[in-house]
């Protein structure tokens, strides 16, 4: 992702994957390696907090009480399926 390429909209479904669109096209991200092998995510495996993701001004994602994910990274967790 250059630094121009920005995320206009997102969506949670669980257990823990988000659907983004950047530049018209929708991209689906499995966050579960993240969420099951990082421990300051722990809050992302409630659903209810999960699916209050948000899209930062630079581009990346994040939740309120602090984790995020950075536009760099988005595609490490992007899947075919």
């Amino acid at each position: 992702m250059n630094s121009a390429t920005k995320i206009t909209q997102i969506r949670a479904e669980p257990p823990y994957i988000l659907y983004v669109t950047l530049e018209g096209k929708e991209i689906k991200l499995d966050l579960t390696p993240l969420i099951e092998n990082r421990e300051a995510f722990w809050r992302l495996k409630n659903f209810r907090y999960f699916r209050n993701v948000g899209i930062d001004p630079l581009g990346g994602i994040f939740w309120s009480e602090g984790e995020d994910i950075s536009p760099t990274k988005i595609f490490e967790y992007k899947t075919n399926s």
